[in-house]
């Protein structure tokens, strides 16, 4: 492949990258300001953030006024900080994960520089990974934690590897936002062994220790005060319950590659080991081991945390964004050893045969470059909030302004603060809580005499109104034989519905019918 034909095939990645930049972005500053949840499980976060907001713990014992999520805090304290300064919470949390895609973006890049790899086919690697926007679920700008913890441990991961005249001080540094990536989301501790690893295995004593000595500290210290603080219910949030969730081992072994990795970025595998039989038929020893390790200590530690996401029970794509963000990478690194220049001695027998082989490889490579962008094209029109959908949740929330509490709202109780009434639980918690307390007798002690409570007040006929999502889990308590009269809320209109995730929507309204007699024995 001559010098033109790959500066061409590089001036169309650019082209490409600058495409899926630019869609992303669209549809991310699209519903930004979007008021109601584009994915289900964002009332869930809002409701911690308010938590926030109020000054109250976020670790507390599971009751009808709120059970917390099995997440670190560090996401919700940043979306604090933007919901105050704007008084807008959903947008703030929205706003966080917008920013932090963006930060991600450039810290792709930034890797890639840091691996000697050219401007062009760096900014390839951050299309790539914008590319990858429905792969993992159109999850970038939602208003959960996972794009703050890919951007901080991306971010940990170039002051790692990045040299300097003062190891010390940015291993240090790197120590600490390695700490605040776990105090985002728990797998992001996976990374740091890895990161070590590679510093030693470059031979910079300092920086591994002193990333060693922050990294341990800070997550030390953290772990034991918000335990201690929390009087131990921390622990049980953010590390017994997501143990006790079950794995499915057919998803680590088998349907996790199958189902998802091979078809959604299988051109970027083929050039990745393409690149490295190249490396091996070159006896370019010193380039082969530097790129075997970069794929052991970068590489696995994403795929681990995609992997331990996927497996288990109730894992969704959004999953599969470490994974994402370190095949962009490699992808970008293996394409350029693929297409850099061939040299053999002069009057080599097999000169004009190794040259015909190596530019075969390179334009086959970029080929599947472009196979791989076309591979993970998706219709951005599907992921932006309709007018319909607007308009269905204000007539939501002009219901509930009219509505006799207490209310229940198990899928959406966010709507109950934006009208000023009291909020109370959401049931993604409080199923993460019931799931668990099925696989670990221990956790079943501690909690279900908190979760017994809020199933006995849902049951005793206190809630006057419920809007019940499409899921039919409380109709065995809603219903004409327990008091209520109930009617449809998309028989006549549009339903506020997500378009991101599982979908959900607010599907019947519950009043308790004050002519009949309630009372039991």
């Amino acid at each position: 492949m001559n010098e033109k034909s790959l500066s061409i095939a590089k001036f169309v990645l650019m082209g490409l990258s600058g495409i899926t930049l630019g869609v992303y972005l669209d549809v991310a500053f699209s519903r930004v300001a979007y008021p109601f949840a584009v994915e289900w499980v964002e009332a869930n976060v809002f409701l911690q953030v308010v938590r926030v907001l109020e000054g109250k713990s976020l670790y507390v014992p599971p009751s009808w006024e709120f059970v917390p999520t099995i997440y670190p805090p560090f996401y919700y304290y940043v979306a604090a900080i933007f919901a105050r300064a704007t008084n807008q919470v959903m947008f703030a949390m929205r706003l966080v994960s917008l920013l932090a895609s963006m930060w991600t973006f450039v810290m792709i890049y930034v890797l890639c520089r840091l691996r000697k790899i050219t401007r062009e086919l760096s900014i390839g690697a951050v299309g790539l990974y914008a590319a990858s926007y429905a792969a993992t679920g159109y999850w970038f700008d939602v208003g959960r934690v996972d794009s703050l913890f890919i951007a901080l441990t991306l971010t940990g991961y170039v002051l790692a590897i990045i040299r300097t005249k003062r190891e010390s001080i940015v291993g240090t540094l790197a120590g600490f936002v390695f700490f605040l990536a776990f105090a985002t989301k728990q797998s992001a501790l996976a990374a740091i062994p890895f990161a070590l690893l590679y510093i030693l295995l470059e031979r910079r004593w300092m920086k591994a220790l002193w990333l060693g000595i922050s990294a341990g500290i800070s997550c030390g210290l953290f772990f034991v005060s918000m335990n201690i603080l929390s009087k131990g219910w921390f622990a049980l949030y953010t590390s017994s319950i997501p143990s006790a969730h079950p794995v499915s081992w057919e998803m680590v072994i088998h349907n996790f590659w199958t189902l998802y990795i091979f078809p959604k970025f299988p051109w970027l595998l083929i050039i990745i080991i393409l690149a490295l039989c190249l490396l091996l038929s070159k006896q370019d020893k010193n380039t082969f081991f530097n790129y075997v390790i970069f794929i052991f200590t970068f590489f696995l530690p994403l795929a681990i945390m995609s992997v331990a996401s996927m497996a288990k029970q109730w894992g969704y794509i959004n999953g599969l964004i470490p994974i994402a963000a370190a095949l962009s990478v490699l992808g970008a690194e293996a394409y350029q050893q693929i297409t850099a220049p061939f040299a053999t001695p002069p009057g080599s027998p097999r000169r004009w045969a190794f040259k015909s082989f190596y530019t075969a490889a390179s334009i086959a490579a970029s080929i599947m470059m472009l196979m791989q962008f076309n591979n993970l094209r998706y219709d951005f029109r599907t992921q932006i909030p309709s007018q319909a959908s607007l308009e269905a949740g204000y007539r939501i929330l002009d219901i509930l302004r009219n509505s006799q509490g207490p209310v229940y709202i198990p899928a959406a109780p966010y709507l109950l603060y934006m009208v000023h009434q009291p909020t109370h639980f959401q049931m993604s918690s409080l199923g993460d809580i019931s799931l668990a307390v099925q696989y670990d007798p221990r956790l079943k002690q501690v909690a279900e005499g908190y979760t017994s409570k809020i199933s006995e007040y849902i049951s005793s006929h206190s809630i006057r109104t419920a809007i019940l999502p499409n899921s039919k889990r409380r109709e065995k308590v809603f219903n004409s034989e327990n008091g209520y009269r109930c009617e449809s809320l998309i028989a006549d209109h549009p339903p506020l519905i997500t378009v991101t995730g599982a979908t959900s929507y607010l599907d019947q309204i519950c009043f308790l019918d004050d002519e009949q007699d309630h009372s039991t024995d």
